[in-house]
């Protein structure tokens, strides 16, 4: 099985390419060779280090001005748009762990102080724990440091590894399934610049900055790739269509999506999974969103294809002052978002009738949110070959990936960090950021918004309904009770009132 990494020179927890997941399936090695070849010249976003103290430290780095690069994990939540000082702290592994568990290393925690006036005591610098490559996961490493107090790690490479720090660069720090649970940022850099922190570190205190730099325009350029067919990808669209539309007049957004092609001729291979093309059975692919069930990755092209037509239909021109600066064009398409809000939830993949994922329930969300259906869908009929061609050319590093100012960004996939990155991507950072960026407490642990959840309000509302209601139902019972009292009541006397007629009625007879 191949694997796909960001360099051709050399890969580290590697992951299988999406078509990899079901036997039989690959992309033409044509077009994975043209892909490994673009990406060795694709930017992306770099962790940058720059040490501070001591004195000899900053010496050995004296080339680059204390400066050192390291490729950030695509896990965790950078501190984007902040620079942050702490301190490296390093402890030796007693049990030949490599960092891999609790028990494996000491490391002293954060230093404090108090003000004056204060209850609790506040963490002075931030902890950055180092840890070595090796024998676990990188997210192991990380959510071990995390337990031990780290606001940061710093991954330094195999003693034993033959990559530089160019190299190492282009490598992907990858989640291994279980970076949902990690928080803070970590870096890799490499073996020979590591040693010298290391070194550093263990005779005396060693501070430095940590910073994640974009590059920066006077209107950011957003790409992101996605499926129709992934219910991350809907999500995440759907949390950002509100911050999408404050930004409307200083960003750029391009939608792409997850398309890649089979060389085969196997009709059980392709059947479902790729759209018949003019005698081509596997040109364009896409994943089978939920396995044995009723949407197919044919249909989540054609959805993909409507979404691309709506964003091309509905996309209108902007002019505000940050435009004229960038001579850059500016279009922004408000029904592509009030669609894609509606979308997920109302044509999930597990729906059934009407909210069954496809084309039915397309039309209707379409027409909820004012949109032409008529136009989309002769649009998708007319244009499906042309857009799905120029999909498989702009292929990503993932089939869900957001690309910043042309730099690959890393880190959790959350509307909120995406903005984060957005805003420190500008030249002169506009008041929209502002309403949509709070200054983040870097030694608060950062907080994933869970998508689907109840917000304040909408909780104080149905605390009201349900104190309300009953209210209601109490007063109705109050009534029913004297309603039931009364018939009683009145039984009572009707039974004593007959009782003495009938002691009457003998007292007569006598």
């Amino acid at each position: 099985m191949a694997f796909f990494c960001l360099s051709r020179r050399g890969c580290s927890q590697l992951q299988p390419w999406p078509w990899q997941k079901t036997p039989g399936r690959g992309p033409s090695w044509l077009l994975l060779a043209a892909l490994s070849a673009a990406l060795d010249l694709l930017p992306v976003t770099e962790g940058q280090i720059k040490v501070i103290t001591p004195p000899e430290l900053l010496s050995k780095f004296h080339g680059s001005r204390g400066r050192i690069a390291g490729s950030t994990a695509t896990f965790g939540a950078p501190f984007y748009g902040d620079v942050v000082m702490g301190r490296l702290v390093y402890g030796l592994s007693k049990h030949n762990d490599v960092y891999c568990s609790q028990e494996d290393y000491d490391v002293p925690s954060p230093e404090t102080f108090q003000t004056e006036g204060s209850s609790y005591r506040k963490v002075k610098l931030l902890n950055i724990i180092m840890v070595r490559r090796g024998k676990c996961s990188f997210t192991t490493k990380v959510k071990v440091a995390q337990d031990k107090g780290a606001h940061a790690v710093i991954i330094v490479d195999r003693e034993d590894s033959p990559l530089t720090a160019e190299s190492l660069a282009n490598i992907i720090v990858a989640d291994d399934g279980y970076g949902s649970s990690v928080y803070i940022p970590s870096v890799l850099i490499s073996k020979e610049d590591g040693q010298q922190l290391i070194s550093a570190a263990q005779s005396t205190e060693v501070v430095i900055e940590l910073a994640w730099n974009l590059p920066t325009d006077h209107v950011v350029t957003m790409d992101m790739w996605m499926s129709s067919g992934s219910s991350q990808s809907m999500q995440f669209l759907k949390d950002f269509a509100p911050k999408r539309r404050t930004l409307n007049e200083v960003m750029i957004f391009n939608p792409h999506y997850a398309v890649f092609s089979m060389d085969t001729n196997d009709i059980a291979i392709y059947a479902g999974v790729c759209l018949e093309n003019a005698g081509s059975k596997g040109e364009f692919c896409a994943e089978d969103p939920d396995g044995a069930g009723d949407v197919t990755g044919k249909e989540v092209l054609e959805e993909d294809v409507r979404q691309l037509c709506i964003h091309e239909a509905t996309k209108v021109a902007r002019s505000s002052m940050e435009v004229s600066r960038s001579g850059q064009a500016v279009e922004y398409a408000e029904k592509y978002w009030d669609y894609m809000e509606k979308y997920p939830q109302r044509c999930p993949v597990d729906g059934t009738g009407s909210k069954k994922f496809g084309e039915e329930c397309s039309i209707e969300v379409m027409k909820e949110v004012g949109i032409n259906a008529d136009e989309i869908v002769q649009c998708a009929m007319t244009s499906k070959v042309e857009k799905l061609r120029q999909q498989l050319k702009d292929t990503a590093w993932s089939d869900q990936a957001i690309r910043v100012n042309g730099w690959r960004f890393k880190g959790i996939v959350t509307a909120d960090l995406v903005v984060r990155a957005i805003c420190s991507g500008f030249i002169h950072q506009p008041a929209e950021c502002s309403k949509l960026v709070e200054k983040r407490d870097v030694f608060v642990p950062y907080v994933v918004p869970v998508s689907g959840g109840v917000s304040f309000g909408e909780l104080l509302a149905w605390l009201l309904a349900t104190v309300a209601l009953g209210f209601v139902c109490m007063l109705m019972y109050k009534r029913y009770l004297k309603k039931e009292m009364r018939s009683t009541l009145r039984e009572e006397v009707m039974l004593e009132v007959q009782a003495q007629m009938g002691e009457y009625a003998q007292l007569r007879g006598a």
